[in-house]
């Protein structure tokens, strides 16, 4: 049992790991353009494959964040403390940030969901879920 209480108050007193619970993909631009609204479609008749990979899908237009697919509190978090680091432009940019926090991939333009996933799948923390989950 005191073991058990060590362990736990290690844990506590550890700082955080830096890890997101969710991959993330932040769509920006200065406005909600038609560009847009065309990628939130193509990804929401993908909402299983997002699902499978963890992926959580967020806008940023005119300095607002929303969540628009499989997001958590603590993705949301992480993207509201970080919009700064997503430029908004005239065109539409996507940003892929990993479960280590890091920026994996920007994209500009309408861009297909089977590109994401690949990149999404190609990343060793997928790969591992992949064989852990027989994928």
């Amino acid at each position: 049992m005191k073991l058990f209480i060590y362990i736990l108050l290690l844990n506590l007193m550890m700082p955080s790991q830096g890890f997101n619970d969710k991959r993330i993909l932040v769509l920006t631009a200065k406005e909600m353009t038609p560009e847009v609204t065309e990628q939130l479609d193509r990804l929401q008749k993908n909402s299983l494959e997002i699902e499978k990979r963890r992926l959580a899908i967020f806008t940023l237009i005119d300095g607002e964040v929303k969540a628009i697919i499989n997001s958590s509190d603590k993705s949301l978090e992480f993207v509201t403390k970080n919009k700064d680091d997503y430029t908004e432009t005239s065109t539409l940019t996507l940003y892929l940030i990993g479960l280590d926090q890091g920026l994996k991939n920007t994209l500009r333009g309408l861009v297909n969901p089977q590109q994401i996933f690949n990149q999404i799948d190609s990343m060793p923390m997928r790969q591992a879920e992949m064989r852990r989950n027989r994928e």
